[in-house]
This record gives structure tokens, sequence and C-alpha cells, in this order.
């Protein structure tokens, strides 16, 4: 009998402890948690998409002399994946326009860009309202001059190019538990393989199309 109630005993405090540990496991990480589950999101780790927009411009000068204004617009679509884990995957699509001399300062045209990339993203504060962030990738990139009142084979523009590009950069994302998302980022993009503008008429090089981007985003997480 001594035995018996020995074993209840244990029991009972077995148990005591275990319903706590059970309703721990489904409360909220902390804001400075880099745990990989967060209970106040449907999906436990976060998937959000945002609509936004920005400037852009060149880095190169003799690219920026090119234009005819240093600064393009841009747009963008962008899907996070793990918004509220300590790493996330930020899959995007994002358009450029400006308008482009090709050497010359009387006729114009339309440099328009459109780019898939896909990031590697660390969320400093994953659990945090204020999430800043840090990110590194790699996309496809394609330039298409559209409207040009000049000849090209004049200028030895290309009408096109293809390129690989590198993404890096960080920004801010602020959500505020309830589905908004607010995304602010600063983001330079490393080209390869660039053969859109010659350094001069004639010439088989061609200038640099490094890029910058600032921008600002709305959207929607769960």
């Amino acid at each position: 009998m001594h035995m018996m109630f020995k074993s209840l005993a244990i029991f009972a405090c077995g148990a005591a402890f275990a319903v706590p540990r059970a309703a721990r496991a489904d409360d909220p990480p902390s804001d400075y948690s880099y745990s990989w589950y967060d209970s106040r999101l449907p999906t436990g780790y976060g998937i959000s998409t945002t609509l936004g927009g920005g400037i852009t411009g060149f880095t190169d000068k003799s690219m920026r002399d090119t234009m005819a204004n240093s600064i393009g617009g841009l747009w963008d679509l962008r899907v996070t994946l793990g918004s509220h884990t300590p790493l996330a995957l930020d899959i995007g699509y994002v358009g450029t326009a400006a308008k482009i001399n090709a050497l010359t300062r009387t006729k114009w045209g339309t440099l328009v860009g459109s780019t898939a990339e896909a990031a590697l993203r660390w969320n400093i504060l994953p659990h945090y309202a204020w999430n800043p962030y840090v990110f590194a990738g790699i996309g496809y990139q394609r330039y298409d001059v559209t409207g040009a009142t000049f000849n090209m084979s004049d200028t030895g523009l290309n009408p096109s190019d293809n390129l690989i590009e590198f993404p890096m950069g960080g920004g801010f994302a602020f959500r505020d538990m309830h589905g908004l998302v607010v995304d602010l980022r600063g983001t330079f993009r490393a080209d390869t393989g660039y053969n859109l503008v010659p350094t001069s008429i004639g010439s088989n090089n061609y200038v640099p199309t490094h890029s910058w981007e600032a921008s600002a985003a709305v959207g929607y997480e769960f």
C-alpha cells in the first residue's frame, strides 16, 4: 500500500509538471528569440506577400551618362517564405523603366528591365514587430530598349540584353501581427555578361550595368 501511494504521488507530480510544459509549447516566442516556430501565425513560420515600388539607378558613371536621368522607376512583387524564422527565402520580380539616349543627346528610347530573383535572407529579429534583415541571392535580368527614335545600328546599342545578376542588401520589415507588412529595403545588383551599351560607338567593350534600388512595399503575412 505504501508503495502504491508513493507511485501515485510520483505520477501526480509528473503530471503537474507536464501540463505547464505543454502550455508553454504554444506560447509565442519572445521578441528576441531565434525560435523556428511562431504560434501567433497560422503557418507557424510566416509567409508574406508584398507589392511596392521605388527608385533605381546605375552605379557606373558611363552608364548614367547614357540615361536621360540618373534615376528611374521600379515596381516589385515579392514572396517571403519564413518571415518569422531566422533564415528565410525571398522570391521576387522587379520591373524598371528609364529613358536612354544611347550616346546621343537628341533622340531617346525607354530602357525596360525585368528581373526574377531569389535570395537567402537573415531575419535579425524574426519575432519582433520591427525586423531588420540582410540578404544575398541570384537572379535573371533582361533589358529591352523600346520606343527608340534613333537607329540602334548607328550607336552600337543592342536592342536587348540577358544577364545573371546577384542581389544583396538589407532592409526593415514591420509586422503588426494582424497580417499587415510594411517593408523598406535597399539593394545593390551586380551584373555579369553585360553587352547592352558600348563604351564608344563601334567599340566591342560594354558599359557595366550594375544597379542600386531603394524601395517600399506593403503586403500581408500569415
